[in-house]
């Protein structure tokens, strides 16, 4: 029965962390971590963006049997989330999407 209460206070106690969060606190008290990270909305739309060209050079390299732009595309998809600052996000993309006509 004393597992019961003590399961019970811990789900009052993030119920209660949770409505001071709504309240305007900082949610990084909660100690679950954060779905999106540390990440801006700039990052996510350039990973988005990354992943949508990506995805487009694998399936036209897939449909021409072109191996060389399914394998940029994808690093086009993967590689966007392992680079954290933005600006070099932005000129990893671009030099990745420049690639396959380059090379």
């Amino acid at each position: 029965m004393a597992d019961m209460t003590q399961g019970l206070s811990g789900i009052s106690d993030l119920a209660a962390k949770l409505q001071s969060g709504a309240a305007g606190s900082d949610p990084a008290g909660l100690g679950i971590g954060s779905l999106l990270g540390n990440m801006s909305m700039t990052v996510i739309c350039v990973n988005l963006l990354a992943g949508l060209i990506g995805s487009a050079y694998f399936m036209y390299g897939k449909k021409n049997s072109n191996i060389k732009v399914v394998c940029w595309g994808v690093a086009l998809c993967i590689v966007p989330y392992f680079i954290g600052n933005t600006i070099l996000l932005i000129v990893a993309c671009v030099a990745m999407a420049a690639a396959p006509f380059v090379i």
